[in-house]
């Protein structure tokens, strides 16, 4: 009986010049006639590094380009995805070494699975990966040999460049192949060296570790705790991080800014490479000595994962009569643009009914949260303000977020 099939993947890193990419998408897919002009060389290249023996398994490819987190992903899904399609093309038979270029059809990429994003601001490295397919006692020492020599001795051979060049469209100043290991190497040493060391050990673990707890705790007082391709993070609100620090208006807003800042740049590095990001609310114990505790307060005190943006409600009265008026107000940094909304609704005769911050914490935050107030005044048949100060409006020490209420003498 003949082993199940195994595959091995690998990557073609297209280096190009840091200005070639960045506000533009990456190339489209070749056809399925010119992926297999793109696929000779390639695979002349890895039998030239690998050896003859390489003949005996088969190799198949994507012919586009990638960035790295559409690679590097919990559960690596591209690798799946290719040995699933090897394994469809041999329609039931016996396993036959063969080489499978993909390529698109009438413009479009026929396997969903493997279909490249093409991001705007893509690269400037980008990468064509591949995968060695056999059964896996056969392909054991091939993936072997491969961890030893690809990086080494990968450089790719001048027709390769030529066809990248003149089917693909694009200049590489550097091409050469690399395991995804090799990849992994080279994402943790620019996430280091850019300072996100805590980021790539969330990515590691994700990638590598999925049953292990990971936690980050940042100087910042950001935290991060990440399991089997999840992150939850504690969503600090800006009188909460005054409240901790003590902080005057002014120390809060630079302390806060920059907690924020930190916040979205991880949670977007996270969520780029497919890993699920869960807002957690601020509750005791998420910062309990034992990982499995704090994990399991951040599971229960999680947000929807649905959910755009988040509601501290300050104060509330119920006895207080009909909503009046309801004013909102943007607090924005103009590091940030928009971080919190300030909600006061009063009744006719200006005493406060509620006072509430919302913080958008998805990108379609702010607009649905808007649109919330909006359609809550009008049920409430109340007037309707927002108002954009262009300010951070806080008072007290410590601080806490304040509406503005200067847009006709009374809000």
């Amino acid at each position: 009986m003949q082993a199940a099939l195994s595959a091995t993947p690998g990557v073609l890193t297209v280096e190009l010049e840091p200005s070639a990419i960045l506000s533009t998408r990456p190339p489209e897919p070749l056809s399925r006639d010119n992926a297999e002009l793109l696929a000779g060389p390639i695979a002349d290249d890895l039998r030239r590094i690998i050896g003859d023996e390489i003949v005996d398994a088969g190799l198949i490819l994507p012919a586009a380009l990638y960035d790295l987190t559409e690679i590097l992903r919990p559960g690596l899904p591209m690798v799946e995805a290719l040995l699933d399609i090897y394994r469809g093309s041999l329609r039931g038979g016996p396993f036959i070494p063969q080489l499978l270029a993909l390529g698109s059809s009438g413009g479009r990429f026929p396997e969903s699975a493997v279909a490249p994003a093409r991001r705007p601001g893509s690269g400037p490295l980008l990468v064509l990966p591949f995968a060695l397919v056999a059964p896996g006692p056969q392909l054991d020492p091939l993936r072997s040999q491969l961890e030893q020599v690809l990086l080494e001795k990968g450089r790719a051979g001048l027709p390769t460049d030529r066809a990248l060049r003149q089917l693909l469209g694009v200049e590489p100043v550097h091409l050469s192949y690399a395991t995804f290991h090799d990849l992994s190497a080279l994402l943790k040493v620019q996430l280091e060296h850019a300072e996100f060391s805590g980021l790539w050990q969330l990515l590691e673990g994700a990638l590598y570790r999925p049953d292990q707890i990971e936690r980050v705790s940042l100087e910042t007082h950001n935290q991060f705790i990440g399991m089997g391709g999840t992150v939850w993070t504690p969503w600090l609100t800006y009188d909460v991080w005054a409240a901790r620090h003590q902080a005057n208006n002014r120390d809060a807003e630079a302390g806060y800014v920059q907690w924020m800042q930190i916040q979205r740049q991880y949670m977007a590095g996270l969520e780029s490479h497919g890993i699920e990001v869960r807002v957690v609310e601020p509750k005791p114990g998420l910062d309990a000595d034992d990982p499995e505790v704090a994990l399991g307060i951040a599971q229960a005190h999680s947000l929807d994962s649905e959910a755009s943006w988040f509601r501290e409600t300050i104060a509330r009265k119920t006895d207080a009569g009909p909503v009046s008026v309801v004013s909102l107000t943007e607090q924005s940094s103009p590091l940030l643009g928009p971080i919190a909304y300030t909600a006061l609704l009063q009744a006719e005769n200006g005493t406060l009914i509620e006072l509430s911050h919302d913080y958008p914490i998805q990108e379609s935050g702010i607009r649905d949260l808007q649109a919330d107030w909006e359609a809550r005044a009008q049920a409430l048949g109340a007037t309707y303000h927002l108002e954009r100060p262009g300010v951070v409006t806080a008072s007290g020490e410590p601080a806490s977020l304040q509406p503005w209420l200067e847009f006709g003498g009374r809000a």
